[in-house]
């Protein structure tokens, strides 16, 4: 997985009008980048909103 396609997976996660791919999400787990959150869902992780930067800044909550 490259960068790119890390950063289209993130997004994926954080915009509400994307649809999410849960085998890539599943990558990120592996990475970092993201934590399981339920049965389904996953979530940026410091170092997954790290990677995003700006593009990640208008979706996070904290």
């Amino acid at each position: 997985m490259t960068e790119a396609e890390r950063i289209e997976a993130l997004l994926d996660l954080v915009d509400a009008e994307r649809s999410e791919s849960a085998d890539r999400s599943a990558q990120l787990t592996v990475l970092g980048l993201v934590e399981r959150v339920g049965r389904n869902g996953y979530r940026p992780t410091t170092a997954g909103w790290n990677l995003l930067g700006e593009r990640g800044r208008a979706f996070r909550t904290d």
